[in-house]
């Protein structure tokens, strides 16, 4: 039996092409298994997926934490106060225990300080709605928007008692980042934000304070969506837009919907819709009229441009202009067949690809044989064209499948490998001669190779700040000496907040914490798949470069401990206490250690330049270390 959790997201880009192909291949090679899909909404399900994946009996399991209750909720407040009251509705919904109630006037029994309209309803949301140990969540637009309505609650809360972990949290955000944040100011008033420009050690302490029913309040953008899981018994919609400029889709929708209420907690999850303008009425209805999108495959973005696909096979550049292009499904597919052409040589026959794309959803959906045809068929064109192009390029295709670059990428990379000395000289490879902060124009090198791959997109950056390797360099070497964020932000133009008034300073640390997190991903990948060319068919199982970068220490001791959950100040500090060869511990027996530390040896291990005490990160280690 195989268990997919998360299913829906057969739908969703490059995640859904590949979830796609495996079932593909599990049905090819396991026709006889059985699957248990989890998702809280797949549309048709019982039928289209079950027909799909073999036919036969099929057992549908509808159950949900607890009921929902949707409100629509307006306010009508008269500048004079003749008039306060709340205009609230029960909408519709999937809950079919929920019955709906048109609009219902009811007088306010609070003080409402704010003008703006959306103001208004959340200002009496987070005044009505909030209850002790429950957590209200304000889904927003964007990790300003998150910040700008933190900020917006933590002047309306009066009174918060903020226990011990919580003030030691807002102690190491500060710490962490080298001055006060949004996020740090909140704290105190059990508010937090949850967005891409926080650390990972943040997002797991403010994940522990949620699930310790320490926090009230929440104000997240869709990253919560992204396989965090904590309890929250309302939600408030304070927008239905998602990334640069797309909507939030049903889908999406119904994911941070459904996490109001919790089980066994909540009889009802609350879910608050602001009825302040024609436009979220509108938005909040289709949303909610809708329980999911119809399923479709990512794949059918072959079938429908199949045509231009089989033009640009033709074409010199082709293939880059459809990477660009038809990601979602063209990356997966031809990672797939890159794969199949290394480890099968030459076993792998077309015949083999038709049978294989018959079995995948997409196949399944077309509903005509004709259809069906022309997806088979572009299908083997792309394989045939990656086999022809590349299967005689010098092992491209070998290190394309190790790596998970495209095959174009990695004879960009080969090519630049062979012929600059700086890169192809293994010596250059030591962490001592990479993080080596006297000279950063050797990792430089390195990252201006990596930064002209369409993987990493590490050269993208605006018109006002050109890109510069040597800049990232020194980024990079700082982050892995455990530099502070505010004094590695301050290194780049576009982020430095010296001068800044509040809300820019804060505006440029958040974008920046978002950065480095990029920054650290491509440029550990990139460098991974830089010195595994570099290195040919040699081994380099040893070289722990790419962890380094990721976890931002300089040295394979501090490493281990930010494997095991340590956070990256205290990882320098923690490799002190191994007196034996790091080949000796287990990362069992590196937590022990760390449990078996007394209260003196935790003030010894004190970073030299933390505001925090030796049992403030005793503490912080027994939350983060698992």
């Amino acid at each position: 039996m195989f268990i997919l959790d998360e299913a829906h997201t057969i739908q969703n880009g490059e995640r859904g092409a590949k979830l796609e192909l495996l079932l593909a291949i599990l049905r090819r090679e396991r026709p006889n298994a059985k699957y248990m899909l989890l998702s809280p909404f797949i549309k048709n399900a019982d039928t289209i997926i079950t027909e799909w994946l073999g036919g036969g009996n099929s057992i549908k399991v509808d159950w949900k934490p607890s009921e929902k209750l949707m409100l629509g909720i307006n306010t009508h407040i008269t500048p004079k106060r003749t008039k306060n009251e709340i205009h609230l509705e029960v909408l519709p919904s999937p809950y079919e225990s929920i019955k709906p109630i048109g609009k219902t006037i009811i007088e306010n029994a609070y003080e409402i300080e704010s003008t703006g309209d959306k103001d208004k309803i959340l200002e009496f949301s987070i005044k009505h709605f909030s209850e002790n140990e429950k957590t209200l969540l304000v889904l927003c637009y964007g990790k300003g928007t998150a910040n700008t309505r933190a900020k917006f609650i933590y002047d309306k809360v009066n009174h918060y008692d903020a226990n011990d972990d919580v003030k030691l949290v807002k102690k190491f955000i500060e710490d962490e980042v080298g001055r006060q944040t949004t996020l740090s100011k909140v704290i105190e008033k059990g508010i937090v934000t949850h967005h891409s420009g926080m650390s990972d050690e943040t997002k797991l302490l403010v994940e522990h304070l949620i699930r310790d029913k320490q926090i009230k309040f929440v104000c997240a953008t869709t990253t919560i969506a992204e396989g965090v899981n904590f309890p929250v018994s309302t939600v408030f919609f304070d927008d239905y837009r998602k990334g640069r400029d797309n909507k939030l889709d049903v889908n999406d929708f119904w994911n941070i919907a459904g996490r109001a209420g919790r089980t066994l907690v909540d009889n009802y999850g609350k879910i608050i819709l602001p009825f302040n303008s024609p436009t979220n009425i509108s938005s909040a209805r289709d949303l909610i009229n809708n329980s999911a999108n119809e399923l479709t495959s990512v794949l059918a973005q072959l079938f429908e441009n199949a045509d231009i696909i089989q033009q640009k096979l033709n074409e010199p550049n082709g293939l880059n202009e459809l990477f660009e292009k038809y990601s979602n499904s063209l990356s997966p597919l031809i990672q797939y067949f890159v794969h199949l052409l290394t480890v099968g040589e030459n076993e792998y026959y077309v015949s083999e690809i038709e049978d294989l794309f018959k079995d995948s959803l997409e196949y399944y959906l077309l509903d005509t044989e004709a259809k069906k045809e022309k997806f088979i068929s572009i299908c083997k064109s792309i394989y045939l064209y990656i086999q022809s192009k590349y299967q005689n390029q010098g092992g491209a295709l070998s290190f394309a499948d190790k790596t998970g670059f495209s095959a174009p990428s990695v004879l960009r990379v080969m090519a630049a490998a062979t012929q600059n000395p700086d890169i192809k000289d293994l010596s250059s490879w030591s962490k001592e001669q990479l993080f080596n902060n006297q000279n950063p124009d050797n990792l430089a090198e390195k990252i201006k190779v990596i930064a002209t791959l369409r993987e990493t997109n590490l050269g993208i950056e605006t018109s006002s700040t050109p890109f510069n390797p040597e800049l990232y360099a020194k980024i990079i070497i700082d982050w892995v000496k455990g530099q502070k964020l505010g004094n590695i932000s301050d290194l780049h133009p576009a982020y430095n907040s010296q001068g800044k008034d509040e809300n820019e300073a804060e505006r440029r640390m958040t974008d920046f914490v978002k950065k480095m997190n990029d920054i650290r991903f491509k440029a550990s990948w990139g460098l991974s798949a830089l010195e595994g060319i570099v290195r040919g068919n040699e081994d380099i199982k040893d070289s722990h470069i790419p962890s380094l970068v990721y976890f931002g220490v300089d040295n394979e001791k501090a490493l281990a401990f930010r494997m095991i959950g340590a956070p990256r100040a205290l990882s320098f500090s923690l490799q002190n206490i191994l007196d034996k060869s790091l080949n000796e511990y287990s990362y069992k027996s590196l937590r022990s250690r760390v449990n078996s530390l007394t209260n003196s040896d935790w003030d010894g291990l004190k970073p030299s330049n933390s505001s925090l005490n030796g049992m403030e990160w005793k503490r912080i280690s027994e939350i983060l270390i698992k």
